[in-house]
């Protein structure tokens, strides 16, 4: 298992990662519906929808969207070299593939919008997120049960709210969703890179907050870029770990290598990124 890593495999590589894996984990020759999303996210993201601008977030942008959809396709690859947490039919495999993708589109700018960037939308790109995934569905023939599970699926990756059982229809559903929350998670902070695009991540806070004082919506943020980078132990124990244990069910477990009892690539990459944060701050 390896840790997408921009500086050397490169963002496009991650489609051949994740095919390989999808393909081989549903024996089949072509990724289908999920091929076809993933090319229709890099297309939007690079600008070419009709109804949004290019993404210009400088945190929530394409890599980040690319190492939580490897995260989610490994997990998939590996569950379905376990038992313990059932058969995950492509069906539905294919819906959280759709969620991931799409879970940050919300941070896309309408067309002709030139004021900020799309961190601005950050109260509000779970929605959007959602919007552009069922627009996307609609027009690739999906029926409205798929619709709905894909809307659940990227409401599970909001981090304001608890994971509940009645977003889903099913335990298999359910399962998919915990994957995508999981994903989006571990595939941003166990990327190399995590820890020095934390500004950037600040970036975006300070442009969001404004936004929120606009509509009224209370919230604090740290100070200063340092000052978040030195929040970030606490961070993933006070919230991240409750969040993979609990809401998210502990799927994180499938990553380990081997499984159950092996190591995880992912926890020890965060781990790392923990000991020279407090190195760096002591």
């Amino acid at each position: 298992m390896q840790i997408l890593n921009e500086s050397n495999e490169g963002l496009y590589d991650a489609r051949d990662k994740v095919k390989a894996l999808w393909c081989g984990a549903f024996m089949v020759n072509e990724m289908g519906k999920a091929g076809d999303a993933w090319t229709s996210l890099e297309s939007a993201f690079a600008g070419n929808h009709p109804e949004f601008e290019a993404i210009d977030a400088p945190y929530h942008d394409l890599g980040h969207t690319l190492k939580a959809t490897t995260c989610y396709a490994e997990m998939v690859f590996k569950n379905l070299q376990t038992p313990d947490y059932g058969p995950l039919p492509l069906e539905i495999a294919e819906l959280g593939f759709i969620a991931i993708l799409f879970h940050d589109t919300g941070y896309l700018k309408n067309k002709g919008d030139l004021n900020g960037t799309g961190a601005k939308y950050a109260f509000q790109h779970v929605e959007r997120s959602q919007a552009f995934a069922n627009q996307w569905m609609l027009q690739n023939s999906f029926d409205q049960e798929a619709r709905s599970a894909v809307k659940s699926m990227i409401q599970n990756t909001d981090f304001s709210k608890n994971t509940t059982p009645v977003l889903f229809t099913t335990s298999v559903h359910e399962l998919v969703g915990c994957m995508v929350g999981t994903a989006d998670l571990l595939g941003q902070m166990a990327s190399p890179d995590y820890v020095t695009k934390l500004p950037l991540l600040h970036r975006e806070m300070i442009e969001a907050l404004k936004q929120g004082q606009s509509m009224g919506i209370p919230i604090e943020i740290p100070k200063t870029p340092q000052d978040l980078v030195r929040s970030t132990p606490s961070f993933f124990k006070e919230y991240v770990i409750p969040k993979l244990v609990k809401d998210y069910q502990n799927v994180f477990r499938l990553l380990n290598t081997p499984y159950p009892d092996g190591p995880n690539p992912y926890m020890e990459q965060i781990q790392r990124h923990l000991e020279s944060v407090s190195q760096a701050t002591r």
